[in-house]
């Protein structure tokens, strides 16, 4: 008898295991299906240049989905496109956003929340700006342009802190340094300059997302984006 309720309990034991072996892969497959379907919408919505990656996080995904709300999505993608002006995109690269409270309706998916960030490449700043900008070996920005003084041609360079204008959402320079042909100028004294040079590239990011914070990178600009109430309408 006590052989017999040994196996009993065993195959009880290896029974709940198949039950709940098989409950995680049918959710495995249900998100896997669920990501793949989200990332095919947004990517024509956003657009997004190629298929983001989609990961929906909560536990079971079946019971979210039933009840169209899942606590946390995770989109990546490799660029995204931002407007500068009412003609010109510029790409955002790396594309990592969290979104959280997500609800999934046939014509849209809205989000409470939405944090993460991405970069922006200094040769398409560049090209928006009519100025050349890269990083300084401080860590700092420079813009750099060919100006013109009593008709002599000479480089002038705008060193500063990398800053955000949160309230018109551009970006600029803070605590600048005129250098002009090598010679360093307080910009009280040449502001004419200073204003040449510094032209504020504005970053319009899609569905009300903001920029919250930036810092000079070796490629571009990475930046750091957040935004309330999203809503991502759907092809």
């Amino acid at each position: 008898m006590k052989r017999f309720l040994g196996v009993l309990l065993v195959l009880v034991i290896l029974l709940a295991g198949v039950v709940v072996g098989g409950a995680y892969v049918l959710d495995g497959r249900i998100r896997g299906i669920a990501s793949d379907r989200i990332a095919g919408e947004l990517q024509h919505s956003v657009p997004f240049t190629t298929r983001p990656q989609v990961t929906l996080e909560g536990e079971p995904i079946a019971w979210h989905l039933v009840q169209r709300e899942v606590p946390r999505v995770r989109v990546q993608a490799r660029e995204m496109p931002v407007q500068t002006d009412a003609t010109t995109t510029i790409p955002m690269y790396d594309v990592d956003f969290t979104l959280t409270g997500v609800r999934h309706q046939p014509d849209a998916v809205h989000a409470s929340t939405l944090t993460g960030g991405g970069w922006l490449d200094y040769r398409d700043l560049s090209r928006v700006a009519g100025t050349q900008i890269g990083p300084s070996e401080d860590g700092r920005l420079v813009f750099e342009r060919e100006v013109e003084i009593l008709g002599i041609p000479l480089t002038g360079r705008l060193l500063g802190r990398a800053a955000l204008d949160k309230e018109n959402q551009t970006i600029t320079l803070a605590d600048s340094e005129l250098d002009l042909a090598g010679v360093t100028i307080p910009t009280e004294a040449t502001q004419a300059l200073v204003d040449a040079l510094l032209t504020p590239v504005p970053v319009e990011l899609p569905y009300g997302i903001n920029l919250d914070a930036l810092a000079p990178g070796e490629q571009g600009l990475d930046v750091t984006v957040d935004a309330t109430d999203v809503t991502f309408p759907l092809a």
